[in-house]
């Protein structure tokens, strides 16, 4: 005899509504607080439009290889402000191309050195653009420095990100210092107060913090401002100049990346209060959840400074300057040691360009030095 299944009453089916509206309203609830404090956090972010890029009329090969990385442009900007417009102001002491794998999730870095001297203005009508790098930034901001790295480059890069040097001590100290293995050139800059290429006092007085100098060289702890003030050391007696800086700068973000994807939740919430006001981007926020939803998976290939073969001295009215010798070969290296290009074939505006270089600098292929271990005097 087959039993009847009582049916659930009324009183019964009204519980169970009611605990699957509270489960609804709950997980609504959830969302709507996941999107406020996104909203709070990236609310301190400068979102900035620069409109459309130019870039170098490409190959499709070129185009179709660089589609596989995502690339932007990091600027450092030395303002010497305090202001909350410091990312606006000054020149871009820092120049770095960060290349990411699409599919491998390597991150490969360029430095372009600051005193590199190129078309500051391949896409525009300047009628002397021909001079150091980071002036580009300071003549046009952002849009212009893009264009700058492409034109010269062939690159299709559009999106940057832009930060004071306060965000550097900022981060550093959130993530509890990193460890950097001081030369002894270094730290004969860094171990005076009164020495005059020590950058410890300024970089403290701008961060509004008490100053502490080193002790002695080699393996150690330094906090923001030690390791802000390391990384724009540029005269020291190594003499490695602007090569030296850029690789300090390099040296600094790869460690500062290696301790941000092991730190805590509480740490990782102090670093976004603290950076984001101090930055600049034409990131959407969409984009940087990717980004930070991908970084665990990030590990670090290559860190090169750009250009591979050069020459470094003084030439009237320019200065001290890094020639590349030449722009076109220095370009084919770019793109395979970046991209894996092989047998890379520069654009008709490289090659210009290139030429352009060497006629007003009389630097061409055969003056190349190998600054690999010597001396290089950029005072």
């Amino acid at each position: 005899m087959r039993e009847n299944t009582p049916r659930p009453s009324g009183k019964t089916k009204s519980r169970k509504r009611r605990k699957v509206f509270l489960i609804v309203e709950l997980i609504i609830l959830v969302l709507v607080l996941i999107v406020l404090f996104f909203w709070l956090k990236f609310g301190k972010i400068h979102f900035q439009n620069v409109g459309k890029v130019k870039t170098n009329t490409l190959s499709a090969e070129t185009v179709k290889s660089l589609s596989g990385y995502t690339n932007f442009m990091v600027f450092g900007v030395d303002s010497r402000s305090t202001g909350t417009d410091a990312t606006q102001e000054g020149r871009s002491d820092v120049q770095i191309l960060v290349s990411i794998n699409n599919d491998t999730k390597k991150m490969r870095l360029l430095s372009v050195y600051r005193d590199s001297f190129l078309n500051t203005d391949p896409m525009g009508t300047n009628s002397t653009p021909y001079r150091k790098a980071n002036a580009a930034y300071s003549l046009g901001g952002e849009k212009q420095a893009l264009e700058m790295m492409n034109g010269n480059l062939d690159l299709n890069v559009s999106k940057f990100v832009t930060f004071d040097f306060n965000a550097v001590v900022d981060v550093v100290d959130d993530i509890g210092g990193i460890e950097v293995n001081v030369s002894q050139a270094e730290y004969d800059v860094m171990k005076a107060s009164n020495h005059e290429w020590n950058m410890i006092p300024e970089t403290a007085k701008l961060a509004g913090k008490s100053p502490t100098y080193l002790t002695h060289p080699g393996l150690q702890k330094l906090n923001g401002v030690q390791a802000c003030a390391y990384c724009r050391i540029r005269h020291c007696a190594d003499n490695k100049g602007d090569l030296g800086r850029a690789e300090r700068q390099r040296r600094v973000l790869r460690l500062v990346l290696d301790k941000v994807k092991k730190a805590s939740l509480s740490q990782l919430n102090d670093i976004i209060d603290d950076i984001l006001p101090k930055i600049s981007t034409n990131f959407s926020v969409t984009e940087i959840l990717s980004l930070a939803t991908s970084a665990k998976s990030y590990s670090m290939d290559k860190s090169l400074g750009f250009p591979f073969t050069k020459w470094i001295g003084t030439i009237k009215p320019w200065g001290s300057i890094v020639v590349p010798c030449t722009l076109e070969d220095n370009v084919k290296e770019l793109h395979q040691r970046m991209f894996d290009e092989t047998d890379y074939t520069p654009s008709e505006k490289v090659r210009s360009i290139s030429q352009t270089i060497i006629s007003k600098t009389g630097k061409n292929k055969s003056s190349a030095v190998d600054y690999s271990s010597a001396e290089v005097n950029m005072k």
